[in-house]
């Protein structure tokens, strides 16, 4: 089976501009935090610098979720029953999706990359390794959201509902819980800060594992028809 990864992605682009936009604003408030908190960083604590993180990876989670929409678009209109034809199965479809929202979310955080190490180099040594650590947290906290967010809602399409203009997946709604918390640990100062990032990240990522390896036994086969 070849993969069509890139064609998946493009897709989904084409499906919801809208969505990019939001996110691009969001990846841009991130960067705009992080050179503001670069040129104050005598008087700014080192926990406040986690801040940009929750920015960063929703925005990621956002710039993915038309690879989501796409799903439940492409099950709605028999694309799912005509790749079942070719015998592929649920996993094998599960992971075609997958991939293109993995595939789309490195290309914006690319760009949250080089904006943040361009403030770092700016403000100094000590700001250049909070921002190695700010980068790190993002890829690994908005990656592996992504990753939950995608597999949880092509599991649950069973439960998709029609709205009027709109379908509304309802496994989107497990990844927000993952990062809006993270906008308030800034309060609990750098250590408990960073345990936590790190708990909920690892927790997201152990839960898409397990989702995709039950990907099969969670949604039978006819549940993709139309």
């Amino acid at each position: 089976m070849q993969s069509n990864v890139l064609v998946f992605a493009k897709r989904s682009l084409n499906l919801s501009k809208i969505l990019s936009g939001v996110s691009l604003g969001l990846a841009g408030l991130g960067i705009f935090v992080t050179f503001a908190l670069s040129l104050l960083a005598g008087s700014s604590s080192a926990a406040v610098f986690f801040l940009p993180v929750s920015f960063m990876s929703l925005g990621l989670l956002i710039f993915t979720m038309p690879v989501m929409l796409l799903y439940v678009y492409d099950k709605n209109n028999g694309v799912l029953e005509y790749l079942l034809s070719l015998g592929w199965n649920q996993s094998d479809i599960f992971k075609q999706y997958l991939k293109a929202a993995l595939f789309l979310a490195p290309i914006l955080f690319i760009g949250e990359a080089a904006a943040i190490l361009i403030a770092g180099a700016i403000a100094g040594l000590a700001v250049f390794a909070l921002d190695l650590l700010m980068l790190f947290l993002t890829a690994f906290m908005g990656f592996s959201v992504v990753s939950l967010v995608n597999v949880a809602m092509m599991a649950f399409s069973s439960l998709q509902k029609q709205r009027v203009g709109a379908n509304t997946p309802l496994g989107m709604t497990i990844g927000v819980p993952f990062i809006f918390p993270t906008f308030y640990l800034s309060f609990l100062g750098f250590s408990p800060e960073l345990i936590i990032y790190l708990l909920l990240c690892t927790i997201a990522a152990s839960l898409s594992v397990a989702l995709l390896l039950l990907s099969s036994r969670l949604i039978r086969r006819e549940k993709m028809l139309p």
